[in-house]
Order: structure tokens, then C-alpha cells, then sequence
């Protein structure tokens, strides 16, 4: 029967989606709501088994392993909470669309984790990447471009997997085979290896959202039902890119160091490139977006350091960061749904109006800069350890290079920091616009799922040993692997627990004693503000776009020098110049290509043979 699960998990939600093509928008909502908990239900007890796969005419199509069940366990996880928060309050524009899509989505997205059969694995990979373009064209013509945009990318990564498939078929039988048993050498296989490698590496990137394949994810953010980027950037296509880099890292490939250290160089620059955007955004979505693509270079800068505690912290931070940033993303959800404003400069002091939605977000934006004693920081402070070890292994020249990606690294959290205060600041505190007085809490789902969030950023922190690490990530690097031998220095959750509880008592001992302070108004000079020339939490980063060298840097960005879909899109409307100067539409200089590709496929065919 254990079995069957595997089967269950892909099957109920596509015949929960079937019977929303039928029904009402409310048996909708109950057929995905009990198709989720089912399938939630089944991935626990896919969890906690051994051994599980299923064959089909002989084939072994379905399969799970330490590192599958994990990611299994927290898409539908992160699912089911989302999908309370999508309870109420989704657009009534799309509502009916989104709980058709959500369901087929969770399908997909639980067929690439389970998948032990080459052809499957590409099938529901590609099925998933459709799910985002589909999703973000929910809102119609607003959403086109950016959804457009995903598309492409996700799409030509989906290409870039199956030639990287493809050239590794060429020194093992992956298509016959099972996909968990890919075990290739780079060193020693020639020029086919590499290129397979970094074509699977792109493909993960892109799912990701790490750089140079990010740039669909700010976009995306801006555009898309806030629901739909909570669900699927921010969490599950996260897990799913992470997991084939997981692959790629720790079983596809035996990886020479020079290697691992152009990916960590990868991760380094995802970091900073991508909070760097972030701080001078004014559009909260685009701000949540880069710190999203930021939030993936640590995950790939641990499973490149090619040791435990790296490789550890790398999927610690995984699952914390589709945590915390579905927690950020439906937090700003609220404050959307109630407001419809996105600018940051038109918001502020909404702390009193949306209390929990407040703590939920100050929560998130704690953990993901990583501040004790929330999840962000046992997982980033495992990374760290994980470069520092890899450092001490190599020579001075690439101790240089780990080191200065360890400092970006660094940096990057303080600026994700900065981001964040930039973000509660702008939103929660400071003045409250006049017309923004009436704002009140949102719904109880929306709330109430944000809020479980917050909880598990709390509970993951503070029994970061307990919970996260021992039950699902320790297991993935082998049963002789514990904590005692792959972490250094101390951390005692009880010691964290204690001082938390402390500062708590102390801050309110302080408020108590403070609490009567004499609140003024805002000056400009020796004038009071107005709503015109408030100050808000946006000015102070402006300054920021105008420092040396980073004005050039941004004008740059701002005309999408570095990204990689308009880059894209340029060289293949200058390929297509070429090839429309070459074709003149005269018969002869047709003969002469044609007999001219003829020649070429002959000594392709003659070489093979």
C-alpha cells in the first residue's frame, strides 16, 4: 500500500483538478483544500517509510530518497498553508482559475520529486514551469510581459536540461536507468561532462532564481496574484531548483574543486547583485523579488562547498528561506489587500492598524537577514562554516577566492538587513497617511496563515538541533553524519531560549518605564510635514543610487544591460538579421544552403559511424 502513495500523491490532485473544471468556485475551494490535506497526509507517511518506489511495465517510474522525501514533505507543507491564505480575499477576477491551478500544480510539482524515470523527471519538470506562466497570466494584460518573460527563461533552461540529459546519456544509460543512480565524472570524460554539468546547473539556476537566471523573478514578483508568488517563486519552484542542484552537487556529478569554486563564485555574486537591486527599489514586490533571487546564492554557495556543513546550511537555508519569504510575501499580501498600494512611498505607520500582520512580517524580515534566534541565522552561520572549512583545504590563491565570497557573503546579509528595515520601516512605522486611517487586520485565514509561518521561523530558530537539522537534513548526508562532528563553536537551544525570554522581559521592563513619552509631529525645518513632503522609509537609500560607482552600475541595470532574457533576446534578433541578409529569397541561394546543410549532415553521419 506504501507504494501506492507515490502514485496517490501525483494522482489526487490532478483528479481534484478535474472535478474543479466542473464544479462551483466554492465545492472548488473544499475539493482543493481536502486535496491538498491528502496529499499532506501521504507525504508524511511517504516521510517517515523506507524503500518506497513503484514500476510500470517493468520500469521504475516512481522512486524516493532522503533528499526527495524531504523536499516532498515541505512543497506540500508550504501548500497547505498557502492555500488557507488563498481561502479568501484571491480576486474575484481569477479566483476560479487559481484553485484549478493550484491543485495540478502541487502534481507537478510532487511528480519531480518522486520521479525515478529520466522521461518522467523531464515530463513533470516541464509541466511545473508551465504552471508559472499560466499563473501569472491570471491578471490578464498587466501580468502578459513579466509572465511572457518567465516563460522564456524557465523554458530555455528546460531545453539546456535536456541536452545537459542528453550529453550524459552519452556515458550512461540515464534513460533506460534510474535517474538517483546518475553517477558520472567530470574529470576523465572530456568536454561532453562539462557541458552536461552546466547545462543541468543553468536549468537549476533558472528554477532558483540564481544569477544569471534570476531576472524572471522581480518581474514576476510585481506582476503576478501575491498568492501565486508566494507559491511558487518563493517556495516550491525554490525547493524544486535547489533539489536538482542538490542532484547535480552531491550524486550526478564527482566534481573537481575548481569547479565547486566557480559555482560558490556563482552564489557570491547572486547575493550581492541581487540585494543590491533591492535597496533602492520603491516597489515592494520588486524588493521582495530580489531578496528572494539574493536568499538563493547562500543556498548554492553551501552545496558548492562539497562539504557536510555546508551542504547542510545550504538546505537548511533552502527550507528556511521558502519560509520566511512566503511568510514576507503574503505579510505584504495583507497590507496589499487592505491598502492596493505597492509604493512604498505611500505607506507607513500601519503597525496599530495590522498588529499580526506586523509581527508576522517583522518575524520573517529577522529571520531571512539572520538575527538570533530566528531559523535564518543557524542556517547562514552552517554556510559560513561550511566556506571557512572549504577555505582551509585549498591553496592561498583559492583560499583568496572562497574568502572574498565569504565576505559578499556577509555583506549581503547585513544589506538583506538594511533591506528589510527599509521594507518594516516603509510599511509599519513612521507616520500613517491620512487616508490610510481607516485600514484594518485582515481576514482570519490571511492572517492566521501568515502568522504559521512566523511560527515555524520561530520554532526553527530556537530548536534549529531539535527539529529541522536532526529530522530532515542530517539524513540526507548519511546516517554517519551528526552534528558533533560537522559544526564547530557553541549553540545550545536552551541557552538561546533563555536569553530570548530575557530580552523580551527586559524590553518590556523598558517600555513600562518609558511608556509615557511625548509624541511631536514631524519637521521639515521649522515647518511640520505634510502628506506631500512626509518623510518616509524610503529616503534614505535613495542616496545610494547616486554613490560612485554604483550610479553607472544601476543606470545600467535599469536598461536591462544584465538581463539575461533582454540579452537573449537582442542576440537572436541580431542571429536573425543574419541568417534574413544570407536568405535573399532567390531560388539559387536557396539551392546552395540546402545542398550546403546536405554536405554538413553527411559528415556528421560519416564521423558517428
Amino acid at each position: 500500500m506504501l507504494r501506492n502513495y507515490l502514485t496517490l500523491i501525483v494522482l489526487i490532485p490532478m483528479v481534484v483538478t478535474i472535478l474543479n473544471i466542473i464544479f462551483p468556485k466554492i465545492l472548488k475551494k473544499i475539493f482543493t483544500l481536502l486535496g491538498s490535506f491528502a496529499t499532506l497526509y501521504f507525504s508524511i507517511k511517504i516521510f517517515s517509510a523506507q524503500n518506497l518506489n513503484f514500476s510500470l511495465l517493468g520500469n521504475e517510474i516512481l522512486q524516493v530518497d532522503t533528499l526527495s522525501k524531504f523536499i516532498l514533505l515541505f512543497i506540500n507543507i508550504l501548500s497547505f498553508i498557502i492555500l488557507i491564505y488563498s481561502l479568501k480575499n484571491v480576486k474575484p477576477d481569477f479566483e476560479s482559475k487559481f484553485f484549478l491551478l493550484f491543485p495540478i500544480t502541487i502534481a507537478f510539482c510532487n511528480g519531480v520529486t518522486v520521479s525515478a524515470n529520466t522521461l518522467t523527471f523531464i515530463i513533470f519538470w516541464g509541466l511545473s514551469g508551465l504552471a508559472i506562466y499560466l499563473f501569472g497570466l491570471l491578471k490578464g494584460k498587466p501580468a502578459a510581459e513579466s509572465s511572457r518573460k518567465a516563460f522564456i527563461v524557465i523554458g530555455a533552461s528546460d531545453v539546456l536540461l535536456i541536452v545537459g540529459l542528453l550529453l550524459l546519456a552519452t556515458s550512461t544509460n540515464i534513460f533506460s536507468g534510474n535517474i538517483f543512480a546518475i553517477n558520472v565524472s567530470l574529470v576523465g570524460n572530456g568536454i561532453i561532462s562539462y557541458i552536461a554539468f552546466f547545462c543541468l546547473l543553468l536549468a537549476a539556476f533558472a528554477k532558483a532564481g540564481a544569477f544569471p537566471m534570476h531576472t524572471w523573478v522581480p518581474d514576476f514578483a510585481k506582476d503576478a496574484p501575491i498568492e501565486s508568488v508566494a507559491f511558487l517563486p518563493a517556495a516550491l519552484d525554490k525547493l524544486l531548483g535547489i533539489y536538482l542542484l542538490a542532484r547535480i552537487m552531491m550524486n550526478f556529478f564527482k566534481i573537481p574543486f575548481f569547479v565547486n569554486g566557480i559555482v560558490m563564485a556563482l552564489g557570491a555574486i547572486t547575493i550581492i547583485v541581487a540585494v543590491m537591486m533591492a535597496l533602492v527599489q520603491h516597489d515592494l514586490r520588486r524588493l521582495l523579488g530580489y531578496l528572494t533571487v539574493s536568499s538563493a546564492g547562500y543556498m548554492v554557495l553551501g552545496l558548492a562547498t562539497g562539504n557536510s556543513v555546508g551542504i547542510a546550511g545550504g538546505l537548511f537555508y533552502m527550507l528556511n528561506s521558502a519560509i520566511c519569504m512566503s511568510c514576507l510575501f503574503m505579510a505584504y499580501g495583507n497590507v496589499e489587500k487592505r491598502t492596493g498600494i505597492a509604493d512604498l512611498d505611500k505607506l507607513g505607520g500601519l503597525a496599530r492598524r495590522m498588529p499580526l500582520t506586523f509581527i508576522a512580517a517583522l518575524i520573517g524580515a529577522l529571520s531571512i537577514s539572520g538575527i538570533p534566534p530566528f531559523n535564518g541565522f543557524f542556517s547562514k552561520w552552517m554556510v559560513y562554516q561550511g566556506v571557512l572549512q572549504t577555505a582551509s583545504e585549498q591553496n592561498h590563491i583559492w583560499q583568496i577566492v572562497i574568502n572574498t565570497c565569504l565576505l559578499l557573503a556577509v555583506f549581503g546579509s547585513a544589506l538583506t538587513l538594511a533591506s528589510f528595515m527599509k521594507f518594516i520601516h516603509s510599511i509599519f512605522l513612521g507616520k500613517l497617511p491620512k487616508k490610510l486611517e481607516n485600514t484594518k487586520e485582515i481576514t482570519f485565514n490571511n492572517w492566521f496563515a501568515t502568522m504559521l509561518l512566523s511560527l515555524l521561523c520561530v520554532i526553527f530558530g530556537l530548536f534549529a538541533f531539535a527539529i529541522p537539522v536532526k529530522m530532515f537534513i542530517l539524513p540526507i548526508l548519511g546516517p554517519t553524519t551528526t552534528l558533533s562532528n560537522i559544526l564547530l563553536g557553541f549553540y545550545s537551544s536552551t541557552t538561546i531560549i533563555f536569553l530570548f525570554i530575557v530580552s523580551i522581559i527586559l524590553g518590556l521592563i523598558v517600555y513600562l518605564i518609558f511608556k509615557k513619552i511625548r509624541f511631536d509631529d514631524e519637521y521639515v525645518g521649522a515647518k511640520p510635514t505634510t502628506e506631500a513632503n512626509r518623510i518616509t522609509g524610503v529616503d534614505f537609500y535613495n542616496d545610494i543610487k547616486e554613490m560612485r560607482p554604483f550610479k553607472q552600475i544601476y543606470a545600467l541595470a535599469e536598461k536591462k544591460y544584465f538581463d539575461i532574457y533582454n540579452l537573449g533576446a537582442k542576440f537572436s534578433l541580431w542571429f536573425g538579421d543574419i541568417f534574413h541578409r544570407l536568405h535573399t529569397g532567390l531560388l539559387h541561394t536557396y539551392a546552395i544552403w540546402t545542398l550546403a546543410g546536405l554536405v554538413i549532415i553527411t559528415l556528421i553521419l560519416i564521423s558517428a559511424l
